[in-house]
């Protein structure tokens, strides 16, 4: 009786784990660990973005970021892109045309969100940093942060 219940509960995780993952409720924590088909799509992602900010050439010298509230569908576009900060000037418009650069691929299979909320942070300052983190917008919506920071070239500021 032990080997039958035993392997029941094989096949019902077995086929847990092979329906895909949804972004967990609010309270349920979402790690590598827990969700890792999203969470590769997120470091994937992230990466496209720090190759794209490395990319540009512009406003590479100042100490400064901006960030963007946006959703990925699953077909992959970006929808709903705007501003998160209290103004606008060419360098928070640069930043919005270095992440409209990196077409985000459309979701992974076993992802069954039909799309994403992002809040990405791309800047340059004296450090290097690469950061996902999950939390809640202010509609009570799971989002996930991505933030990119690089190491401004300050030692060429003034050429």
């Amino acid at each position: 009786m032990k080997k039958l219940i035993l392997l029941f509960s094989i096949i019902m995780l077995f086929q847990t784990m092979v329906c895909g993952e949804t972004i967990p409720p609010r309270g349920v924590p979402m790690t590598k660990e827990t969700h890792p088909i999203h969470w590769s799509y997120f470091e994937n992602y992230t990466k496209r973005l720090e190759q794209a900010l490395k990319d540009n050439k512009k406003y590479r010298k100042i100490n400064r970021g901006a960030s963007y509230e946006y959703i990925i569908t699953k077909e992959g576009e970006i929808k709903d892109i705007k501003d998160t900060g209290l103004r606008t000037d060419k360098f928070i418009d640069n930043i919005k045309d270095v992440i409209l650069s990196v077409k985000p691929e459309p979701f992974y299979e076993g992802m069954e969100s039909e799309d994403i909320l992002f809040d990405t942070f791309l800047g340059y300052y004296k450090y290097n940093e690469i950061d996902i983190s999950v939390g809640y917008s202010v509609k009570n919506r799971k989002i996930i942060h991505l933030t990119v920071c690089l190491k401004k070239n300050f030692f060429n500021r003034y050429k």
